[in-house]
């Protein structure tokens, strides 16, 4: 065979190839774009039953979110602090700082908000979108889906670990807080600036509910006048998917003491 008969089909193996890739693109996109419309017709079938409001963008929500982490950021909560992200961006690995490094580290700044849904359930506030965060020289996407408590409160961190690491940890002197609860203490870490209302919050009822909920959810986030979980959503439009987490959340500030 002539080396350009060789040429000849290696170029146009890859024409082929490079082909394939751009129908796949445009297929997963329509795809996607498709299962959107179905998605944002349940929303909007749902909105006025429930007395709920949708906006595509307003970045008046991003601005909301860095004044509250201007005014409730500690250098320290870098260790503990990580974005709840949407099943189909769920790749943010920030590295936890150093003891040194952490003093350096600017909060979670957001740069724009998506697909707002506001309204109330089970008689409490909620905000739910996505917006665009830098952090830590990374741009990622939060999913935010906010339930108001009473009123503002001391960041609590509460996550699942692994029983040994949380028990190394303890022993070296780098644990977290301990409520003296022994099988949620190994299978959660809970961390915050003011261990008072971490212990306020972190009630035996509390305890329970985290160590046996069957849901897939890997644990809650206290932050201002706001609680939110991380759990697994593919699209907080889905209205079913939205009171799911909403639930969730809820289920939450029902087993803590009153804040405020």
């Amino acid at each position: 065979m002539s080396a350009g008969a060789v040429v000849a089909i290696a170029v146009g193996g890859s024409v082929l190839f490079m082909g394939l890739i751009t129908w796949l693109i445009v297929w997963f996109n329509r795809g996607q774009g498709a299962a959107a419309a179905v998605t944002l017709a349940k929303l909007r079938e749902e909105l006025p039953r429930r007395g709920w409001t949708y906006v595509e963008r307003d970045d008046s929500l991003a601005e909301a979110y860095n004044r509250q982490y201007e005014q409730f950021w500690s250098p320290e909560q870098s260790q503990f602090w990580r974005p709840n992200q949407p099943v189909w961006r769920s790749g943010f690995q920030a590295k936890a700082p150093g003891p040194l490094e952490q003093h350096f580290i600017r909060p979670p700044h957001a740069r724009s908000a998506h697909d707002i849904i506001t309204g109330t359930h089970r008689g409490r506030p909620f905000v739910a979108a996505t917006l665009e965060i830098f952090y830590m020289h990374q741009i990622t996407t939060e999913l935010c889906i906010w339930v108001r408590t009473p009123a503002p409160c001391p960041p609590v961190y509460v996550r699942q670990t692994v029983g040994m690491v949380s028990k190394i940890n303890a022993a070296v002197g780098q644990g977290d807080f301990r409520t003296g609860h022994p099988a949620f203490d190994d299978r959660f870490d809970v961390n915050g600036p003011d261990e008072r209302f971490l212990a306020h919050v972190i009630t035996p009822a509390l305890a329970e509910f985290l160590l046996t909920d069957e849901r897939r959810f890997r644990g809650f986030t206290l932050f201002a006048d706001r609680v939110d979980a991380l759990d697994r959503i593919r699209d907080h439009r889905d209205p079913a998917e939205l009171v799911a987490a909403l639930d969730l959340r809820c289920d939450i500030l029902d087993r803590i003491p009153l804040i405020g």
